[in-house]
């Protein structure tokens, strides 16, 4: 009985705060009851003061039945107490209390009416979806209340089975209202077999052939995508096939609302159903008569690649919250059963929540959504999730490309923009109804919309737009995924959106039937250049920057440039597959084309090059030499080329190194020098390179090729970054030359880890101590006569009294001509030999 629904336990509370707050957060197990029985228990509450009920479900199915449901609760047909609003469709009047309404909807009614003055609350039923349309309608109607209720605040109430209720309750600031409990129990049954992302399709089919045969009732079947359910459907009707009394049915977004609506109906006895279903079955649908849920335990979402601005496909193993809500398909008209193939060790190591769409999706339509509403930046609206960054960034990116922004900062639409704003369509497809429109083409923009929107009717390979609209015309036979009846029903609904449009007609008869003009203002990212190809395939450069190819024998492979509409695979690979396009003339694509001057250091040549390039995004269409470039140019493109290669790209000599490491010893030492300002610079490579345009360009006006490159005076301008003061202070305290107790002078090598003066040993002779460099001793290196290292020493005192008398032993007889006194402290340093030393 419907009385006995846990869900019921709830009401008093949930009432209670209502009346007390303007906040809600219900959390209630599959089968509870919450979405047939919260909107009709508060009908009539005195705070809605005749104003309405909005309760949001996630798909259009989904929005349809609960309203029905809802409906056949109060004994009343649709329309009249509780109404729904779904994509072109809908039944409401002005007796209508609670509207249910998908999320596009909302926001629509939110851009009409900020205020909601006729809208007491908002219900954001199977929240724990975090569907893109539902994070933006809860921000909205945060920010609408905000700004337009503050005598009246509308009221809000988030309702799932599996909610983060802890980032929930940090925004709405108010407790989390719990039900535990389920209508009918449910049987878990695990296998011990290892969960991982590839085709399990063989494994789930036995899994629901063994169900089948154990248990009673309808089964439902989740799948990750259409591929294995097609895959799934073969198998079983062949493993089925002496089985009458069972149908087999898809169930998948793409079927039309009603092909949905006959899979969710209840089969009539003794018929029984296997419902073959993605995640679209996981909540909000109630499918008559299941009792037993087979789970692949895996998933299929679109994931947005910000880089390349294209959408991929993404199998990915399923939540425990996921796996909860599949699990209480099973339950909610009685007891049922659950098969999870993988182990129940496995089950609780999944990760709890998935990621929220924000994160992962295309958001043109919500920054479009944003513009319209009057947004200037990303994080103006109480997001429960941020929108990311780069995935922010490139959808202002793309409509401004579409001319729907204005190039600034801020987020204003264009007058274009706001045409294609009022259509409440994906952007790219407003803009190619406009162009449509704009060309006096409407009819064929209608039929390119109907086939990007609707999905590739075609099951065969191949990628030519022009056979798809062929189809749609009648004038192709050919065997499709979905009814022609559906797309050319669709197709009316996009010529009434063209009607609408107030855009001057430009009438090109030249351009009458030609599909490509239509497409170039909305793809320009996806205008494709021809590079190469193999044996299989030829490849292509996106204007985008990414790589793609099409089959060898693809009808569109046969033309250097093309328009690249679906284009998929995966992040990881070197190319993606392009699945749509259509072929473009270069005359068409001319007038795209932005011209600017380059000039950059070629590393092949090893000069610099200057030429005038014609660009559409990424891709170069050509370009011609330009006479010699000017000074400033030379300098950004050579200090362009050192920053890409690295500092060592410099012609570094002994001398120019010394210098570097002789100021860099003196940036250390003044730098940890309390209260010393000496502003000295700093030359490690990193900072080199950062300020380039201050220490090195001045000198690289002329430089236009290697070999001027290297007769760069490094050491001369590396020094020209000190003042007269710094300089001096430089050859002070760190001298690039030393002078011995000989009196002749050596150089330090400042480019060893401890700076390094190597001196012959007699000319060390009496010295005791060895000289400093900023109060730390240097490293002598004594060498022989013979110019070989003896010893090195940082400590002369130890090494005259430990260890000279055995290098005297072992030196004085191989070179008998040079002094080796037993008493080398009280010897004459010299770098003379014995018989110059007589004659002086």
């Amino acid at each position: 009985m419907p009385s006995q629904l846990p869900i019921y336990q709830l009401i008093p509370d949930l009432k209670r705060q209502l009346n007390q707050r303007h906040e809600a957060i219900l959390e209630a197990a599959p089968g509870a009851g919450k979405t047939t029985v919260v909107p009709i228990a508060l009908m009539e509450e005195p705070w809605l003061k005749g104003r309405k009920i909005i309760m949001l479900e996630p798909r259009r199915l989904a929005a349809k039945t609960a309203a029905k449901r809802l409906a056949d609760t109060l004994q009343e047909p649709l329309g009249e107490r509780v109404g729904y609003r779904i994509r072109h469709e809908g039944k409401e009047s002005a007796r209508t209390q609670v509207l249910v309404v998908t999320e596009g909807v909302l926001t629509r009614m939110l851009h009409d009416d900020p205020s909601l003055n006729d809208i007491a609350l908002v219900i954001f039923d199977e929240f724990h979806e975090r569907n893109l349309h539902s994070d933006l309608a809860f921000a909205l109607c945060l920010q609408a209340r905000d700004l337009y209720r503050d005598e009246d605040p509308l009221k809000l109430l988030v309702m799932s089975a599996t909610l983060d209720t802890e980032l929930l309750q940090s925004r709405l600031h108010c407790p989390t209202l719990t039900s535990h409990g389920r209508s009918f129990p449910i049987d878990t049954r695990y296998s011990n077999k290892s969960l991982k992302t590839d085709d399990v399709t063989d494994e789930v089919v036995r899994l629901t052939c063994q169900a089948f045969q154990e248990e009673s009732g309808s089964l439902l079947v989740f799948l990750p995508g259409q591929r294995e359910i097609r895959r799934a459907a073969t198998q079983l009707q062949q493993r089925l096939a002496n089985e009458t009394h069972v149908s087999i049915l898809p169930l998948y977004g793409e079927l039309s609302l009603k092909e949905q609506e006959t899979v969710i109906q209840p089969a009539i006895a003794p018929m029984r159903k296997i419902v073959l279903a993605t995640a679209i079955a996981q909540t909000s649908l109630t499918i008559e008569g299941i009792r037993v849920v087979i789970d692949s335990g895996l998933s299929r979402e679109a994931r947005f690649d910000a880089n390349t601005a294209t959408t991929r496909l993404h199998t990915r193993r399923v939540t425990q919250a996921e796996s909860i809500q599949r699990m209480g398909r099973s339950g909610r008209t009685e007891a049922g059963v659950c098969y999870r193939w993988w182990s129940e060790e496995q089950q609780s190591r999944l990760a709890i929540q998935a990621q929220p769409q924000i994160e992962i999706s295309n958001l043109s339509n919500v920054v479009m959504d944003l513009a319209q509403w009057g947004a200037q930046e990303r994080l103006e609206l109480d997001w429960i999730t941020e929108p990311p960054k780069s995935h922010w960034q490139q959808a202002v990116d793309l409509l401004t490309n579409l001319d729907a922004l204005e190039k600034q900062t801020t987020l204003q639409l264009t007058p274009q923009g706001e045409q294609m704003s009022s259509l409440g369509i994906e952007p790219r497809l407003a803009r190619i109804l406009i162009e449509g429109r704009r060309q006096n083409n409407s009819n064929l923009a209608s039929a390119i919309c109907t086939i990007l929107s609707e999905g590739d009717p075609f099951t065969q390979h191949h990628s030519d737009l022009s056979d798809r609209l062929a189809w749609l015309e009648g004038e192709l036979t050919i065997k499709s995924k979905r009814p022609r009846q559906v797309y050319l029903k669709t197709q009316q609904q996009w010529q009434r959106r063209s009607q609408k449009l107030n855009v001057d007609i430009a009438y090109s008869p030249n351009l009458k039937n030609e599909i490509a003009p239509l497409l170039v203002a909305a793809f320009t990212d996806r205008i494709a250049q021809r590079t190469h190809q193999d044996q299989e395939k030829i490849f292509y450069k996106l204007s985008n920057g990414r790589r793609a190819s099409l089959p060898i024998h693809d009808p569109c492979a046969q033309s250097d440039w093309i328009i690249a509409l679906d284009v998929g695979g995966h992040k990881t690979a070197n190319e993606d597959r392009i699945f749509l396009s259509t072929p473009v003339e270069f005359a068409v694509l001319s007038k795209l084309a932005i011209t600017q001057e380059h000039t950059a250091w070629s590393k092949k040549d090893g000069r610099i090059i200057s030429e005038s390039q014609r660009w559409i995004g990424k891709l170069k269409i050509d370009s011609k030499k330009l006479p010699s470039p000017s000074s400033s140019a030379i300098c950004d493109a050579v200090c362009q080329y050192i920053r890409e290669e690295g500092i060592n790209a410099l012609p570094w000599d002994d001398a120019s190194q010394q210098v570097r490491a002789r100021m860099q010893l003196a940036f250390h030492y003044y730098s940890s020098q309390k209260g010393a300002d000496m502003n000295w610079p700093d030359c490690s490579d990193d900072n080199l390179l950062a300020r380039l345009d201050n220490w090195l360009a001045p000198y690289l006006n002329k430089v236009s090729n290697q070999q001027i490159l290297n007769k760069l005076p490094l050491a001369e301008i590396l020094l020209n970054q000190l003042d007269w003061q710094q300089q001096q202070l430089l050859n002070k305290q760190v001298p690039a030359r030393i002078t011995a107790p000989s009196g002749s002078s050596h150089a330090v090598d400042y480019c060893e880890l401890v700076p390094t003066m190597r001196v012959k040993l007699q000319e060390m002779f009496g010295c005791t101590s060895s000289p400093t460099v900023f109060h730390q001793s240097i490293r002598i290196e004594l060498l022989s006569p013979g110019k070989r290292p003896l010893a090195v020493t940082q400590d002369l005192a130890f090494f005259w009294c430990e260890a000279y008398p055995e290098v005297r032993k072992e030196m004085r007889g191989r070179y008998p001509k040079h002094p080796w006194p037993e008493n080398p402290l009280e010897a004459q340093a010299t770098a003379k030999t014995n018989r110059a030393l007589r004659s002086s």
